[in-house]
């Protein structure tokens, strides 16, 4: 995989829109027809693709120089009519598109993973299952190329790269979906530290591990949840704590709201974080002067011995 640097210039963004360092990899080498040399036009993917057949930073530069201007037009032109980024998803049910995250944007690094993907490598995206619950991918897209590149953007507050796919429409690369790799190990026990007790409930009272969440609508979830309750008598100076479930990724914080000797505004709350439904592990930190202390670390595990 070729590793591709990408800058923008900021200075003029609104106006002219983003500057970008585009490469050979700028052009769509198909062959006029939208098809890359499939005569019939059945299976795009039939004929492999190769990265400088994707127009990376062209559709990426376009997306980040309309969401920063709020331009809803101008993305409804580089997303996919299919892709449930696509203004025409959203602005129906009077959601209001907000670009002030992209204004920061300094540069960005591109990977191409694959320049011919295919439907089951968007659905092994987190977030995708929910997305496409209700969606035929093979009927929507399965017929177009599909290319998938990670996008690590500066300036832009993420967990790490994002994986962004690219699809076809009317010969065009647009923005399909942007997610990230569900890297949930295989086994979770392997990824498993070593226990840490608050022996004295400086900070966690108690783990509810029967705690049932509900969904939006009312009803339980069937998903696996914990709720984790803070003590009411902390024993140390923290001016946040982080509750995070380290392998299905769910993280919350709570912050001190007042100004004292002893930071303590999040005693006596409580956060519920998802499982793993294989395994995970519950991490709560304590931070105090950017200085952070994992106070409490537990493992969950679905059978009778956990």
């Amino acid at each position: 995989m070729e590793r591709r640097r990408y800058l923008t210039a900021l200075g003029v963004l609104g106006t002219t829109g983003l500057a970008g360092c585009l490469s050979d990899d700028s052009r769509n080498s198909d062959d006029g027809n939208g098809t890359n040399g499939d005569d019939n036009g059945s299976d795009t993917n039939a004929e492999s693709n190769s990265d400088d057949d994707v127009p990376v930073s062209e559709v990426i530069d376009s997306y980040f120089e309309a969401a920063a201007a709020e331009d809803t037009a101008a993305l409804a032109d580089i997303v996919h009519t299919s892709s449930p980024l696509h203004p025409d998803s959203w602005e129906g049910d009077g959601w209001e598109f907000q670009g002030d995250r992209y204004e920061d944007i300094e540069g960005y690094d591109t990977e191409m993973v694959t320049a011919d993907g295919s439907v089951d490598d968007i659905r092994e995206l987190e977030a995708a299952q929910f997305w496409f619950q209700e969606t035929d991918l093979e009927e929507e897209i399965g017929s177009e190329d599909i290319a998938l590149v990670d996008v690590e953007v500066d300036g832009l507050e993420t967990d790490g790269p994002e994986r962004w796919v690219l699809v076809t429409e009317d010969d065009e690369w647009r923005l399909f979906f942007r997610g990230v790799v569900d890297d949930t190990p295989a086994d979770p026990k392997e990824a498993f530290e070593e226990p840490i007790e608050d022996e004295d409930n400086d900070v966690v009272k108690e783990i509810d591990w029967d705690y049932e969440q509900e969904d939006g609508d009312g009803t339980l979830s069937d998903a696996e949840w914990a709720r984790v309750v803070l003590t009411d008598s902390p024993g140390i100076d923290a001016e946040t704590v982080r509750i995070e479930s380290t392998i299905a990724g769910t993280e919350l914080e709570f912050y001190n709201d007042s100004e004292g000797e002893l930071s303590t505004s999040w005693a006596g709350n409580w956060g519920a974080v998802q499982l793993n439904p294989d395994g995970d592990q519950i991490v709560v930190t304590a931070v105090q002067n950017g200085t952070e202390k994992v106070v409490h670390r537990e493992h969950y595990l679905p059978d009778k011995d956990s």
